[in-house]
């Protein structure tokens, strides 16, 4: 009887035992739910509120890039005629170009235009900013033409005997006269100015001087 007693009693206390580790591992597993509902609110809060370093850094290069863009500071002048000073404001630099005076010629030196006629024109640039530039770039993105609403014709003066097309560098508040030499159709009226591509590229202002036909015999 003694036994059966003592039987009883061992197997009541494992039974306490077990259902007391049942206990403590729901304890702990509902700790770790917690902890893991706490880790996601955090990471939630995080991707709201804090910003990403490499985002941000990102997001600051490409400010940085944007801030290097060229702005033109010089308004359009697409009004100007024979003696009037024209303002540029490019990537190369600011300066000056005055049209002095324009004539037509049906030949130079014997030789016939390879359109209609040859227009030849009187110019003085100047050099505004503080950097030395080179004279034969501002020329080259110059053209003469008959319509606005089409292509031009460069300086062509290199290649006939007695022009010369400016050339060399061009110092801070330095200018220098020259001529501008190119084929041209017969026409009422000829436009100079800057090649439309510099100004779509927004790499200039536009400044057109208007010359007639009757001014330039």
């Amino acid at each position: 009887m003694k036994k059966k007693m003592m039987l009883i009693v061992v197997m009541f206390l494992l039974s306490i035992l077990i259902v007391a580790c049942s206990d403590d591992g729901n304890t702990n597993t509902t700790n770790d739910d917690v902890g893991e509902e706490d880790n996601s609110e955090k990471l939630e809060d995080k991707s709201n509120g804090v910003s990403d370093p490499v985002e941000e850094s990102e997001s600051d290069d490409s400010e940085g890039s944007n801030s290097g863009v060229f702005e033109v500071n010089v308004e359009d002048q697409l009004d100007l005629g024979l003696g009037d000073t024209g303002t540029f404001d490019t990537t190369l630099g600011t300066y000056d170009v005055t049209l002095v005076s324009a004539k037509l010629e049906d030949e130079i030196n014997g030789e016939a235009s390879d359109l209609d006629r040859f227009i030849i024109l009187d110019f003085i640039v100047k050099n505004t900013s503080q950097e030395t530039q080179n004279v034969e770039d501002i020329i080259y993105s110059l053209e003469v033409t008959d319509m606005l609403e089409a292509s031009g014709y460069s300086d062509a003066s290199e290649y006939f005997e007695g022009f010369e097309r400016l050339s060399g560098p061009l110092e801070p508040n330095e200018e220098i006269e020259g001529k501008f030499l190119a084929f041209v159709l017969d026409s009422d009226e000829y436009y100079f100015r800057k090649t439309p591509g510099n100004v779509a590229a927004g790499s200039s202002n536009q400044v057109i001087w208007t010359i007639k036909a009757e001014e330039a015999q």
